[in-house]
């Protein structure tokens, strides 16, 4: 069961590179997302929307909006279906953005797990 592991360098502006990982190429429910933010991009380009798909098996999309202080993420099969998981993460109002971000979505049996920022758990909002 070989892993499935892919990193897009500046797949849109304001992004370093982005980063998807699949433990289990049979099983597309399982794995992380990584979207790094360059420096100071946070301030110049708000939201920023990552996404990652594999049509019509797979998608997953970020949305990291500073002007609410919330990161929103989605998780699905098909463009055209509603998520099978969504959850909306607090970015602390602390938050460096003159630094570069990385924000990593985990999701476990088609169900989002978590978000990490810099390495730590952001909370649930909704």
């Amino acid at each position: 069961m070989p892993e499935i592991k892919s990193r897009e360098a500046k797949p849109i502006p304001g992004v370093e590179y982005s980063e998807i990982r699949i433990p289990d190429e049979h099983y597309l429910g399982t794995g992380e997302f990584t979207t790094v933010i360059e420096p100071k991009a946070m301030s110049r380009i708000n939201p920023i929307i990552s996404n990652v798909m594999n049509e019509p098996y797979f998608l997953l999309i970020v949305n990291i909006n500073l002007g609410i202080d919330q990161v929103t993420a989605l998780l699905g099969k098909m463009y055209d279906e509603p998520p099978i998981s969504r959850k909306v993460f607090a970015i602390p109002k602390d938050i460096r953005i003159d630094d570069t971000n990385d924000f990593t979505v985990s999701f476990r049996e088609w169900e989002i797990t978590g978000m990490r920022l810099n390495g730590d758990s952001l909370p649930v909002v909704e």
